[in-house]
């Protein structure tokens, strides 16, 4: 048996759209153990036992584009990434089934091969690149495929995000954005996603409220997300250097000193009910550096 443990991400950091990602300290952590059929073991939820199970689906995917065959295998999960928040839990699902079908067919791991061929199930790569490699990615895509570059944040950042209990589907936030777009609004991106990088590597936290200023998606998704400005407020509010949608939301991420993470989320909790008519979550992460963790078990 062995297991695969890969990071939660947040997308697109307000300017970065489809492009930007950061791996953070949140977990699912999926076994396998060979089998003679394809089956879910313990621990997923009812909505994930399907015949189109992504974990299941993209290992099944893998084995043809590497031409290679095995009998079955078992899967199980913890999870602790939630699902459905912008926090990347379907890329999670998707590397774990690409990286397993290497180990289970005794092919040697090419982590850019399996980059590709994640990114094209996800059909982006932003919190693909994240998970996989670690750190703050930007993803791009040229003649020869997926490509990334990785940066490591400053150690004096945390992140934190207010989860609501509501769901929004990516699909409805895909369909609220524009069909065009202006040149303006285009440089007024391009500019920030450059300001993003700045301000996390150098770092520079005054430019991170300028650096999230999004005008491809955020303005068009914000309207689906009950409570955002109150979110933002609060967080602006309370010393946060910046808030934006994570990926496709619902959930809101904030950028933060370390040294006032614990004050941040207490302030929260003694506030949330006043402040707040949607039950929210307030979760403190860090940075993962790393990305996807490969663990063998005697």
């Amino acid at each position: 048996m062995f297991k695969i443990k890969v990071p939660a991400s947040s997308a697109n950091l307000g300017c970065g759209f489809d492009t930007l990602g950061i791996a953070l300290q949140k977990y699912n952590t999926f076994s396998f153990r060979s089998a003679d059929t394809f089956k879910l073991g313990e621990g997923f939820l009812d909505i994930h036992r399907t015949e189109n199970n992504l974990i299941l689906s993209s290992l099944k995917t893998t084995l043809k584009i590497l031409k290679k065959h095995i009998d079955g295998v078992e899967v199980g999960v913890e999870i602790d990434v939630p699902v459905s928040r912008g926090l990347g839990s379907s890329a999670t699902c998707i590397i774990a089934g690409v990286l397993a079908a290497y180990v289970l067919s005794d092919t040697p791991i090419d982590k850019l091969q399996a980059y590709q061929i994640c990114s094209d199930i996800e059909t982006h790569a932003d919190n693909i690149a994240a998970a996989l490699f670690g750190g703050l990615t930007l993803a791009y895509k040229n003649d020869e495929g997926w490509q990334y570059e990785k940066y490591i944040p400053s150690e004096e950042y945390d992140f934190c995000v207010f989860i609501p209990k509501f769901k929004l589907s990516t699909l409805r936030a895909r369909k609220a954005l524009p069909k065009n777009l202006t040149y303006a609004d285009c440089i007024n991106n391009i500019a920030r996603a450059a300001l993003m990088i700045t301000a996390l590597t150098k770092p520079q936290p005054v430019l991170l409220k300028e650096a999230v200023r999004d005008k491809l998606h955020q303005p068009y998704r914000i309207p689906l997300i009950d409570e955002y400005d109150a979110i933002e407020s609060f967080a602006l509010d309370n010393k946060a250097y910046a808030a934006f949608i994570s990926g496709a939301g619902p959930s809101i991420m904030t950028i933060i000193d370390k040294k006032n993470t614990k004050s941040y989320i207490n302030t929260f909790y003694k506030n949330k009910k006043k402040l707040f008519k949607h039950q929210w979550t307030a979760l403190p992460l860090s940075i993962d550096k790393n990305g996807v963790e490969i663990i063998f078990e005697e």
